[in-house]
């Protein structure tokens, strides 16, 4: 079954959050027999639309009518939700939520980033710059009933993941040519992170005596004529002190397509990108110049290094800089927040860099092509997209054959299973891995004059002598006592309770086992499972919208907030010989009780990506019927106070 993946992002805006949420679909899109792909479009800022007509365009459009319409209808259930934008926008809507994230050119995050990515399953970034400041980032919490103050940090693990634009064939734009044989090129929206004003005023003192041209490609907020009429009368009021230069400024606005931007870069009279914004979360522009081998000067700060520096070396003319704290006019509570910092361009390096490239063109340009190099290597279209699949579907037990898989023991209660014992036999006898390395450990607690459950086992054991070994029990001592009888008798290195109500994906043993032998550090794995209110579903015949149970990712304090590892764990047998069998004097939270005294002392739980089980929400079940609430929320509740005041200690340590 395909994972469900809702991509929630500015997917149609030509903005840099635009390009990576393009990116992510087409990386999504390489492995769509992996995934079925949603896709909700948000705005971003006041930027503009794409207006190109094409396949992948024509792709997103009919995802983004089905998303649409399944909402409409309460239809679609998502595994997993990727959110592309700031972290502020970040929000739990499925059972996995990654974030995934630019902008971040400063030196800490905002304190609102930390809680909403504290919220997230897994959070990516596009460069090692963004991670290294959300990991550092330690921001102040406050207790609002003792006023104790306390650091307060991102727990949620943080991921690299570089993203790269279409390189398209070069498209001329007709009409367009320029008069100098050597120009310099900016491509980026205005605003006060980008240092537009200093990078054209330097630069014209730089050549304000020389044909030397300098090519903007820019725009405040899209391709209006308002908005060219603005940008107009901010570059004359810019150059309105060089009114005798001899260095030319052209401006370029409006919408260019992929091809149209592939030729700028490759334009034989345009020699050098140039760059002394405060800070990139990225830098597309920078990954596309470098693209197309055209020399480059920049600062070496932020995402950008991740493009232009390689083995130590800087493939780039570096302009100096400073850190210092971003401008008022720059804040944005709860993005940019004050007091952070970010890059100042030195304006004598900055004027020095010019001179160098256009005196040593032939130097710089070798460089350049280096560094294409390097580009075509790191940044390959495949590679890329195989890095940005295995966020999401990351399998590190492929490596592992079945001959490594040890003996599994299964155990068993049965009582009064009628209903579910011809079904659930089937079920679990169909494991890919049941004959070759499953043992069934079957306690029937069952009175004597019940044989119908015992008739259907039998046909099972016959057909499975070598794998069920059967017992009648003359007492019933609980779930649990029956549970811990069949681990004293199992012989297996690897344990799973099977409930009779309860099934399994057929694959289920086997991933589980494997994980186990993958990560020989983990002592049991969980997953989520779907929820279904009919008795003997049948995990090929599950409707898509099924409803899931969806459990958090392993810590003491999720465990405390529930019985996380649930219906369907397999845990390590060693656990019983260090901590000991379930507490049998419980009837409906033994194993909640169990899961928690090995957490404390020491044990490590790991979530499995894909959903393995069902979980039937019997009305007569012991955990499930209404009936039974009393004594078993008193019972829930002795538990949570024993390891709460555990967790307490723990923490004021």
């Amino acid at each position: 079954m395909k994972k469900k993946i809702f991509v929630k992002g500015p997917i149609l805006s030509q903005s840099g959050y635009g390009e990576q949420a393009r990116f992510a679909l087409r990386a999504l899109r390489s492995r769509e027999d992996l995934f079925e792909i949603y896709i909700h479009p948000i705005t971003w800022g006041e930027t503009g639309w794409l207006w190109e007509d094409n396949e992948f365009r024509r792709w997103m459009d009919r995802r983004i009518t089905e998303t649409a319409m399944l909402g409409q209808q309460k239809q679609l259930a998502a595994d997993i939700s990727l959110q592309i934008t700031i972290p502020n926008e970040w929000e739990k809507i499925a059972p996995i939520n990654i974030g995934y994230t630019a902008g971040i050119e400063t030196t800490a995050v905002a304190p609102q980033w930390l809680v909403k990515g504290n919220d997230m399953d897994k959070i990516l970034v596009v460069s090692e710059h963004a991670k290294k400041t959300f990991v550092e980032t330690v921001a102040t919490a406050k207790n609002n009933e003792t006023g104790e103050e306390n650091p307060y940090r991102l727990e949620t693990p943080v991921e690299v993941v570089h993203e790269r634009t279409v390189i398209a064939e070069p498209s001329p734009v007709e009409g367009l040519d320029f008069p100098n044989k050597f120009n310099f090129l900016i491509v980026s929206q205005m605003g006060p992170r980008k240092n537009m004003e200093n990078a054209v005023k330097w630069w014209v003192e730089e050549f304000i005596d020389q044909n030397v041209g300098l090519i903007i490609k820019t725009n405040f907020k899209g391709a209006s004529q308002i908005d060219r009429e603005m940008l107009q009368h901010y570059f004359n009021k810019l150059l309105e002190p060089y009114k005798e230069r001899k260095c030319k400024i052209h401006i370029l606005h409006g919408d260019l397509s992929n091809g149209q931007m592939s030729w700028l870069y490759r334009h034989e009279k345009i020699k050098c990108l140039v760059n002394i914004a405060h800070g990139e979360g990225f830098g597309l522009p920078i990954f596309e110049a470098a693209s197309a081998a055209l020399p480059i000067i920049t600062i070496g700060w932020s995402g950008q290094k991740d493009i232009l520096e390689h083995g130590g070396k800087q493939y780039y003319t570096p302009v100096n800089y400073g850190l210092q704290p971003i401008p008022p006019q720059a804040i944005w509570k709860g993005v940019l927040e004050e007091g952070t910092q970010w890059a100042y361009a030195d304006q004598g390096s900055y004027k020095m860099a010019l001179r160098k490239v256009k005196k040593n063109w032939k130097a710089a340009k070798k460089k350049a092509t280096s560094l294409q190099g390097f580009v075509e290597e790191k940044f390959e279209k495949e590679h890329l997209y195989k890095q940005f699949v295995s966020h999401f579907h990351k399998d590190d037990t492929e490596h592992i054959t079945i001959d490594q898989v040890p003996k599994i023991s299964l155990i068993t209660s049965v009582f009064d299973a009628e209903e579910h014992i011809e079904q659930f036999m089937e079920d679990v006898t169909r494991q890919t891995i049941f004959e070759e390395k499953c043992e069934w450990v079957i306690l029937n607690v069952d009175p004597p004059d019940k044989n119908f459950s015992e008739n259907v086992i039998m046909k099972y054991v016959e057909k499975y002598p070598n794998n069920i070994v059967y017992k009648r029990l003359k007492e019933d001592p609980g779930v649990y006592g029956v549970w811990n009888e069949a681990i004293g008798i199992s012989t297996g290195e690897f344990v799973t309770n099977v409930n009779c109500d309860d099934r399994r994906s057929i694959l289920a043993y086997e991933k589980q086992a494997k994980t186990l032998i993958a990560n020989p550090d983990i002592d049991l794995v969980y997953n989520d499972s779907y929820v279904v209110h009919e008795a003997n579903a049948k995990w090929d015949e599950l409707k898509e919208n099924t409803q899931r149970y969806n459990f958090e990712q392993f810590s003491k304090e999720a465990m405390l907030r529930g019985n996380l590892p649930h219906n369907n764990p397999m845990w390590r047998k060693s656990l019983h010989k260090k901590y000991g069998l379930f507490d049998a004097e419980y009837k409906s939270a033994a194993d909640w009780d169990f899961w928690l005294r090995c957490a404390f002392g020491g044990a490590v739980y790991k979530k499995h990506t894909d959903i393995l089980g069902i979980y039937y929400f019997n009305p007569e079940g012991i955990s499930t019927n209404p009936e039974n609430n009393s004594w078993k929320q008193e019972e829930e509740f002795k538990i949570f106070k024993k390891y709460q005041k555990l967790f307490l200690e723990e923490k004021n340590k």
